[in-house]
């Protein structure tokens, strides 16, 4: 089995959030894989499927793109082992919660760290990741950094209900970590890897469960290094 990331100039910093997704939950069900890091530029040269992002996980000869379909694959073919949604209701869950996600707290959370994913790439990521991203941004890199802090707060603004959220319970699945947890914990991962900035209070309910995430897995969030 192996586990395709994404990394910059520091190849042992895998940092996309959708490959953290697929990270923990490889370790949920107690699996091992490979990882095999790769930059933007090499993602196209994966031999045998058409892929232009990470996490493609290779797997008895055939190859699962996309996190939630990885995570799909592993919770019906591994079923004999611990749950990543805790059944069909967890799963629609888990999917409304995918969703959600996306729109509220990974768009503004990638204009936060625009810039300073592309200042830890090699010469030719630098040229793919500013000329595919900037029309995203609508804006250029440099722009946009320099409106980081206001992207910051936006962001932070939308993490109200998780921090509600957590006030009650010591998980997102609730008493413990399920695939929902995994969704959120990998935006903290993504920028642990790319950025200094700082994304939370020491007194948000966040900050305790994202060190909770950090220690399952005898620390496996842990290899991650703060930029």
């Amino acid at each position: 089995m192996k586990l395709y990331e994404l990394v910059g100039k520091d190849k042992s910093q895998g940092f996309s959030p959708y490959v953290w997704r697929a990270r923990m939950a490889l370790a949920h069900k107690g699996l091992e894989a490979e990882m095999v890091p790769l930059t933007f530029t090499e993602i196209p040269e994966i031999r045998g499927v058409s892929a232009k992002t990470v996490p493609v996980l290779e797997h008895d000869g055939g190859f699962i793109t996309d996190s939630w379909d990885i995570a799909c694959y592993l919770e019906d073919n591994y079923p004999d082992r611990p749950s990543l949604f805790g059944g069909d209701v967890g799963k629609a869950y888990a999917g409304f919660f995918n969703s959600v996600t996306f729109y509220t707290l990974i768009i503004p959370l990638f204009q936060t760290l625009a810039y300073d994913i592309f200042t830890g790439l090699d010469e030719a990521d630098q040229a793919y990741f500013r000329a595919s991203r900037e029309p995203r941004l609508g804006k250029s890199l440099e722009e946009a950094h320099e409106h980081q802090p206001e992207n910051l707060a936006r962001f932070q603004k939308q993490l109200w209900p998780y921090n509600a959220t957590l006030k009650t319970q010591d998980f997102m699945g609730g008493a413990s970590a399920t695939y929902v947890d995994y969704i959120l914990y990998g935006l903290f991962q993504w920028a642990k890897g790319v950025s200094p900035v700082r994304l939370l209070d020491e007194d948000d309910p966040l900050y305790r469960w994202r060190a909770e995430m950090d220690s399952l897995f005898d620390g496996l969030g842990k290899i991650i290094r703060q930029r």
